[in-house]
């Protein structure tokens, strides 16, 4: 009692004796000792606690561990800055093996506290509950998770159940709160009545308020292990156990116990948001066969294999979890690639990791506890990397459900700060910046390197666009003579038409925060040769059985017998090609896409000769003597007046078929993917 008089500033009233647990030293006459003990104690007590209950039930060790979390991660109150008694806030808490579902608990009772702070201390201060002199302690972080727990209940008083755990001075603390509920609840009615404000939730910034709301009924990914099982072995599992199978994501967003397909992904389930807390304990994720992960993680790996030939190596820069470089070693072959991860700190977490590959039967994956940047470039254990996949830490401006994102990833707590604040530290940001500048210059001087795969969950083009461009920019200038330069192609990943509509560049893949995902941002750089032609590039991949190759050099009948139907062909495509269309002065793909792809003139034949310096030169077509004759100049066509909108209408139609955005990013992506494949690193 005395404790709290001193906190509170004003004269303790009475209240119910304190329940308390056998578990706890009991019997000192001090209760500022008391609760020392009590919470010294606490975490070697947790472990005989009964936690238990449903999402609406919050025990007493649940306030314990989220008032701890708050404490490391609060803003200074007004009381601490007007007094300049501002003190640096604990570590955060490393919380004992507990149920998943407790977890959640924890850090979304620490995590709204967060949101709710300047609220929940003017309540305290204008209910009367604080004095206006009063001193924070100990008991601050503790009273304002019990009053955010309030808040969301609207004060309706919490049911005790049979062998529930109690903590006494948590109980202490909850009885003081709830007999002042009548004065806190008159205070938050004149907040709300201030700031015009229809509910709780109309009291938070309006882009917190927005993400929230969109976080709220995000749907539920998980990627198939296809090591253990396959995409329609587990849709089968699925049905059978009452699931059913939806064509599209709009079908799931009404019914319960529905999936689909995801349309990026091929190995990606997309399931109803309520189906997540039955995923967790389903036996398909439990065995390995399904892993539940945020579709913005999933986007990378899925970019790293279309990159990939039999024997590359892969770099993951940032492990965190390992799910995401469990993902990538997924998609490889095992005795042919292997996917070296770093940034795992202690042996405890490099075991924690290895046991989830274990899980996973994956086998390939070698986890390496130095420092990125201290690795030199000529280490022999990276002499055949090809492909690196770079997941800095970033912003995480994207994400939509940051509890779930930092569960699922592994991500410190020091996320929830940042996103539960309205504006954005810009000092941070740069330093953010900073960093992620210099890890993509050090990856990309790998000597084997032929593609880095790019990948944030942040909206802010400072750390998407603006870093791939200047970095891309200063490697190409500071490069070998005898190296290629880089250069920025879109993803091979299919987009539906909404992706398309939103996308600010044909370079890379960019997905705004909506309720079907976070938003998340996608770039490749790759090294490629500008001078290579449609035949080069067909020629290496006829070489490796990708697609028919070039016409080889026959008799002179067979060249006779080609290069009359080249003529025809090439006549006839003077009067039906469309406007616009790809010119030889145009990027690789696009010459590839018109030789390869049925274009005009892919029928006219190309010789590819090797010089002496083993180079190759596009040479011109060969004609034979019955084709020798010289080609008449295309005559300039002739202007034809205008003619009434009703015509234009007629004649549009009538015309060859206009590419539409999609089909040029599909042709780009294609010819970006025959390239890697083809080329012989």
């Amino acid at each position: 009692m005395a404790l709290l008089s001193q906190a509170y500033g004003r004269v303790p009233r009475a209240r119910p004796p304190r329940r308390a647990i056998s578990v706890f030293t009991a019997g000192d006459s001090s209760p500022s000792k008391n609760m020392d003990v009590e919470r010294k104690n606490l975490s070697e007590c947790i472990f005989s606690m009964h936690i238990d209950g449903d999402s609406t039930d919050v025990y007493h060790p649940i306030y314990h561990y989220a008032s701890q979390v708050f404490a490391s991660l609060r803003q200074p109150s007004k009381v601490e800055v007007l007094t300049r008694k501002v003190e640096p806030n604990p570590d955060p808490p490393n919380l004992p093996e507990m149920e998943e579902k407790v977890k959640r608990k924890i850090y979304d009772l620490a995590f709204s506290t967060l949101k709710y702070q300047g609220l929940l201390e003017d309540m305290l201060s204008e209910s009367g509950y604080y004095s206006y002199d009063a001193v924070i302690d100990e008991n601050h972080s503790i009273i304002m998770v019990i009053l955010c727990d309030m808040l969301n209940r609207k004060f309706v008083k919490r049911p005790y159940k049979k062998g529930e755990a109690c903590i006494p001075y948590v109980q202490e603390l909850e009885e003081d709160l709830l007999s002042f509920s009548t004065k806190l609840n008159a205070s938050l009615a004149r907040n709300r009545i201030k700031f015009q404000a229809s509910s709780i939730e109309c009291l938070l910034p309006e882009n917190i308020r927005q993400r929230d709301e969109k976080g709220s009924n995000m749907p539920t990914y998980a990627w198939v292990n296809q090591l253990k099982t396959s995409v329609s072995e587990v849709t089968e599992a699925l049905r059978e156990e009452g699931f059913s199978m939806s064509k599209t994501w709009d079908g799931i967003q009404d019914m319960e116990n529905t999936f689909a397909l995801d349309g990026h992904c091929p190995n990606v389930l997309v399931f109803h948001s309520g189906c997540k807390e039955d995923l967790t304990s389903h036996e398909l994720v439990q065995e390995g066969k399904l892993v539940l992960q945020d579709k913005t993680t999933c986007l990378g790996p899925h970019s790293v294999k279309q990159l990939l030939n039999e024997g590359d190596d892969i770099i993951h820069t940032n492990v965190g979890s390992g799910w995401t470089t469990a993902h990538v070693a997924s998609l490889t072959t095992q005795d042919q690639c292997t996917v070296y991860g770093f940034g795992v700190k202690g042996q405890s977490r490099v075991d924690q990791v290895n046991g989830q590959m274990r899980k996973l039967e994956i086998e390939n994956v070698k986890l390496i506890q130095d420092n990125i940047f201290d690795v030199q470039h000529t280490d022999p254990r990276f002499k055949n990397v090809k492909v690196v996949l770079v997941t800095p830490q970033d912003s995480r401006s994207g994400i939509t459900n940051p509890v779930e994102y930092m569960l699922q990833e592994g991500d410190d707590a020091s996320l929830l700060k940042e996103l539960s604040q309205d504006n954005v530290d810009a000092e941070k940001l740069d330093e953010l910046v900073s960093k992620h500048m210099d890890l993509l210059k050090h990856v990309m001087k790998f000597p084997k390197v032929q593609a880095v795969v790019y990948t944030t969950c942040s909206v802010f083009s400072e750390e998407n666009e603006n870093v791939v461009t200047k970095v891309m920019d200063y490697s190409n200038n500071a490069r070998l003579p005898s190296k290629m330069p880089f250069r920025m192609i879109p993803p091979l990943i299919p987009l539906t038409p909404r992706d398309l509509d939103t996308q600010k560049s044909s370079k890379f893949l960019t997905i705004e925060p909506s309720e079907v995902m976070g938003g998340c941002f996608v770039a490749v750089l790759s090294r490629e040769d500008e001078a290579l032609s449609a035949a080069d590039i067909i020629a290496r991949a006829a070489a490796k059985g990708l697609c028919d190759g070039p016409a080889s050099k026959k008799d002179d009948d067979d060249d006779t017998e080609e290069t009359t139907e080249s003529s025809k062909l090439k006549k006839k495509s003077s009067r039906t090609t469309p406007r616009g269309y790809p010119t030889a002065k145009k990027s690789v793909s696009a010459r590839y896409l018109k030789g390869y792809k049925g274009g005009q003139g892919s029928a006219e034949k190309v010789v590819v000769k090797s010089s002496s310096s083993g180079q190759q030169k596009k040479v011109k077509p060969v004609r034979t003597a019955k084709t020798e004759t010289k080609l008449k100049p295309k005559p300039k066509p002739k202007l034809k007046p205008k003619s009434s909108p009703a015509k234009q209408t007629v004649s549009s139609s009538a015309g060859p078929k206009v590419k539409t955005k999609h089909d040029s990013w599909a042709q780009i992506s294609a010819g970006h993917s025959l390239l890697m494949r083809s080329k012989p690193f």
